[in-house]
């Protein structure tokens, strides 16, 4: 599309023609020679040989574009379009080139009003009309001679252009386009807005409040102004401003943000660094003199700098200077290849170490010289630019760099219109870029989303994702399994047994005795699957963002990326370890990411997703919190309703409706107090905070933990346990640490209310203290270690067995997920080690197989085991596998469990049982008996299909002596085990409930 210049040739606009930037010195002498001789050539044909700003723009051609198109684009009759460009050097209308100047009139009111609508309803030659009253305004404002213009009749033509262009719409849109045109930003265009409010009133139409305050205010606002202006010292001149600034009203702060006088004192301000910049010889070093002023200016500063034609300049002249191989004169005998190179090893000069933002501004600035090479290019008669592959590698490199800006994006849609690449040179940079665990090219992306694109080449670019699955992810993977392959074993046998604190101690000792290096690799290895998942999930994201037409076609593939085991256990815990990826709207569009993908509900990359997002947008928001600061709770509660309210793609992804996800919002919020706590009573805070806390738990048990349809029911009650956790620490610091109120039987009932036990509660907060971690307790972190060791009521322990994250170990992972990990963050499962396994474990990735390629029957198995309160002896017998790598630990926890016993009862009367005459001799005996039954009995060793009878068949009730003691038996229930204990001299653990 071609664009528009100022009639001085001084200021280039932007697509939306609000805004604009300043020309280089060289543009500006070459437009105005280009403008010059449209003009004279225009004169010839009889025509006008002066501008006339009333009538008509100009604007200078881009690739692809003719007088047709440019007019339908801008909205103005073709047929004027042509009368202004009756010019002897335009031979037909569809023969104009790259750079030549059109003259292109001011589209009419009439026309701006019937143009097409937009998405939203609005016409789209609405913006063009805007930008005509903007610069008959603007020219209004900043007459030569004042005195000369006839004000009031220059404003009256304007007022009756707007009704015209009012009228012409439907009657019950004119009142909503007028408020549109006022609320536009008419900085130095006034008589343009009074032009709006005299038609107003003409048309019998209200308009609502704007940015423009009335004579009082724009008077104040000049009065701040003026004050800055004396101050001859431009740092302290913005500093009064901002002063200034800050305590005048929101009107006078409108009014300011409108004024040209105070970008200039902005501009001023930033004096010193452009002055040094200008001095620099080489024009890459004074780019990044530039820049570096430009990043550690304030906000007000940069936005002026942005309209600044000094600043502008900078970037121009280094932007020439990259460019100058590819459009100086004299270079005939080098080929255009060579010549781009040159210019494109410039352009990484240039913008290399820039921030994104800055180098997207370097890159636009370079656009319209590479189309002005294209079009020399051709006149010598090449092609076009040829970039060749070593410029196609570093042109990718760049843009990659600045995807994701506005001023990116854009260039990378201009780059692949201008076919500005070379495919083997492409290809090679996808390679590079995925293999070293990098987004997929942009331009690659941009590619794929065309139409008229060979589907061989969108096969490559989901080829080379699949590669960086299989590939990297897999030799990750591997590494990390085996890494963790035995402590794995380790949980998945003695896990059952062991009370969250006996699994605590029982890693922490298996840690320590691996020695440092051991937990270093394994941190390393963490954060490589980490980063590739983050990389997974980026090709996914870009792969999933092409039009739909063309993605349906490659969407089961696409699908497949984050199907395999691999793949999740990388995405999950990139999920855990870089909060960024589910922070803010980044966490917004991850989560419709896998609602497209089908990743919901009870799915296990769903559940670590919902953990780390309620991590990260609501726990966070209560770190710290303290129930005194009224402010404070405030701010907690918004930031919940804000993370939870209104997001049908979150409420999909949690499997409940938005209206169900509102309403938990709601009840998230509420657990913090609406009045600040008292802190002269600690007891009374901490039984205000319990109190508020319980009514929020009736709530959500009512509606949500008691629903089994609902997969994060028991998410929803942890979460507001985590919210209070810190002020509920911080408000009962003082009361706890008084050893006079420790056992208080008041605090005691106040506990009781929610299922906490006070004496564990103390022990488990001195535990923390006493390791020096208070202070840095996180909501979202830590409070497990306070709450998940003293939920012994009846009712919240039932809530969180229902979850299985306090029941038994390795299970608490499968069932519970990493989300319940992730929301707490205890220390047995918060870290890699416990992260490691319980990701594995959740995402179904511990294959037996492996497990019987090496022996566990050691010693570190038997210490494990002593974790769960099994004897020495016990241990010893129970070390020993079956054939598929099998122990018989978990299914004699559950033969305990389906006798009424508590994981210590079972385990009392598995210690009972050396004990006795041949007592290590029998228990092997039955070792082997359930050895054979989870090897021949219970698919991949699954326990819980052991039950007190079979389904089918007859149960046998008379076993062998002899193979009940030779361990030849396999008992396929709880009756055919209770027969065989007789003849093992085994005492029914009944006897133990």
């Amino acid at each position: 599309m071609s664009y528009r210049i100022d009639i001085e040739t001084l200021r280039r606009y932007s697509a939306d023609g609000m805004t604009s930037t300043a020309l280089s010195q060289a543009q500006q002498q070459r437009f105005e020679n280009a403008v010059e001789s449209a003009l004279d050539s225009r004169e010839d044909a009889g025509g006008p040989g002066e501008l006339d700003a009333g009538e008509e723009r100009i604007f200078v051609v881009e690739e692809g574009d003719s007088l047709f198109e440019i007019a339908e684009e801008l909205n103005v009759d073709f047929n004027e379009l042509l009368e202004l460009n009756q010019r002897d050097d335009l031979s037909a209308p569809d023969q104009i080139d790259v750079g030549d100047v059109v003259f292109v009139p001011h589209t009419s009111p009439e026309e701006a009003a019937t143009s097409p609508r937009d998405a939203q309803g609005i016409p789209e030659g609405e913006s063009d009309f805007v930008q005509s009253l903007r610069e008959q305004g603007n020219n209004l404002e900043y007459a030569d001679d004042p005195s000369a213009v006839d004000m009031d009749a220059e404003v009256g033509e304007l007022a009756s252009d707007v009704q015209t262009y009012v009228s012409h719409l439907p009657p019950e849109e004119q009142q909503a386009a007028l408020q549109r045109l006022y609320d536009h930003d008419w900085v130095d265009a006034g008589p343009a807005q009074m032009a709006i409010e005299q038609a107003a009133e003409e048309l019998n139409l209200d308009l609502g409040e704007t940015s423009h305050g009335g004579p009082e205010v724009e008077n104040e606002a000049r009065e701040i102004i003026a004050d800055a202006q004396a101050e001859s010292d431009p740092e302290q001149a913005l500093q009064m401003l901002e002063e200034a600034y800050d305590n005048a009203s929101p009107a006078v702060q409108s009014a300011l943000d409108r004024s040209s006088e105070v970008r200039e004192i902005a501009e001023n301000s930033a004096s010193d660094f452009i002055a040094e910049a200008q001095a620099a010889d080489d024009p890459a070093e004074a780019l990044h003199i530039y820049e570096e002023g430009y990043s550690n200016a304030s906000e007000r500063v940069q936005a002026a700098l942005d309209r600044s034609s000094d600043g502008q300049a900078i970037i121009d002249e280094a932007v020439e200077w990259a460019a100058e191989p590819i459009l100086e004169e004299g270079n005939d005998n080098e080929m255009p290849a060579a010549r781009t190179l040159q210019a494109m090893e410039r352009l990484e000069t240039l913008t290399e170490d820039l921030p994104p933002e800055f180098a997207g501004e370097v890159v636009d600035a370079m656009l319209p010289q590479l189309e002005q090479a294209q079009q020399n290019f051709r006149d010598e008669g090449y092609a076009g630019v040829e970039i060749g592959y070593s410029g196609t590698m570093i042109l990718n490199g760049i843009l990659d760099r600045i995807a994701g800006t506005e001023k990116g994006d854009a260039a990378v849609e201009q780059v692949v219109d201008m076919s500005l690449f070379d495919m083997n040179g492409l290809r090679a940079a996808m390679n590079q870029a995925v293999s070293e665990g990098n987004r997929i090219p942009a331009i690659a992306i941009e590619l794929a989303s065309r139409e008229g694109v060979m589907d061989g080449f969108r096969e490559e670019v989901i080829g080379t994702a699949e590669r960086f699955r299989d590939q990297t992810i897999g030799d990750q993977s591997e590494a990390y399994y085996e890494h963790l392959q035995e402590l794995g074993y380790l949980i998945d046998t003695g896990g059952s047994a062991m009370t969250p604190e006996q699994m605590e101690a029982a890693i922490e000792d298996y840690i320590e005795s691996q020695g440092d290096e051991w937990s270093t690799e394994l941190e390393g290895m963490r954060e490589d699957l980490a980063d590739s998942g983050t990389t997974l999930l980026e090709h996914i994201q870009q792969l999933q963002s092409l039009p739909d037409g063309i993605r349906s076609d490659y969407q089961e593939r696409i699908d497949g990326l984050i199907d395999d085991p691999n793949a999740r256990l990388a995405v999950s815990t990139a999920l855990q370890e870089n909060p960024e990826l589910v922070r803010g709207e980044a966490g917004d569009a991850l989560v419709e990411t896998f609602n497209e993908l089908g990743i919901s509900g009870d799915d296990p990359l769903a559940a670590t997703l919902v953990g780390a997002y309620l991590n990260e947008n609501v726990l966070s928001s209560a770190a710290d919190l303290d129930f005194t600061d009224a402010d404070a709770m405030a701010d907690a509660r918004q930031s919940i309703e804000e993370a939870l309210s209104d997001k049908p793609q979150l409420a999909e992804l949690m499997g409940v409706s938005t209206s169900d996800l509102n309403e938990i919002a709601t009840m998230l919020s509420g657990v913090l107090p609406s009045e600040p706590l008292e802190g002269s009573n600690e007891f009374g805070r901490v039984n205000g905070i319990l109190r508020n806390l319980n009514n929020t738990l009736d709530q959500i048990d009512g509606k949500f933990v008691r629903n089994s349809n609902i997969p994060f029911s028991t998410t929803f009650r942890t979460t507001a346990f985590a919210i209070v956790g810190s002020g509920l620490i911080n408000a009962g610091h003082n009361f706890l640490e008084d050893p006079n109120l420790r056992n208080s039987a008041e605090f005691g009932v106040a506990l009781s209310r929610v299922g906490v036990d006070s004496a564990q509660l103390v022990a488990a907060y001195r535990n923390v203290t006493d390791t020096g971690t208070v202070g840095n307790l996180k909501a979202a972190g830590r409070f497990v270690h306070i709450m998940g060791a003293t939920l012994a009521g009846a009712d919240a322990v039932a809530r969180f067995q229902e979850g299985d994250y306090l029941g038994a170990g390795l299970n608490a992972a499968v069932a519970g997920g990493v989300s319940m990990a992730l929301l707490f963050g205890s220390t047995s499962w918060g870290g890699p080690v416990g992260f490691g396994i319980a990701t594995a474990a959740s995402l179904g990735l511990y294959i037996q197989e492996s497990l019987k390629e090496t022996p566990y029957e050691t010693q570190t198995t038997a210490n494990f085991l002593t974790h769960a309160g099994f004897s020495e002896e016990a241990a010893e017998v129970l070390i020993e596998r079956s054939e598929d790598g099998y122990n018989a630990v978990p299914l004699l926890m559950r033969y305990g469990e389906l006798h009424g016993l508590t994981p210590e009862q079972t385990v009392e009367w598995i210690n009972s049982i050396p004990q006795g005459e041949n007592g290590e001799v029998m228990l092997g005996a039955l070792r082997d008996n359930l050895l054979n039954t989870l090897d021949q009995h219970l698919e991949d060793g699954d326990v819980s299909q052991f039950n007190e009878h079979i389904d089918e068949g007859y149960e046998l009730i008379s076993p062998s002596l002899g193979q009940s003691r030779a361990g030849e038996l396999a008992p396929r229930s709880v009756a055919e085990l209770d027969h065989i204990l007789p003849q093992l001299d085994i005492e029914s653990p009944q006897a133990y409930a």
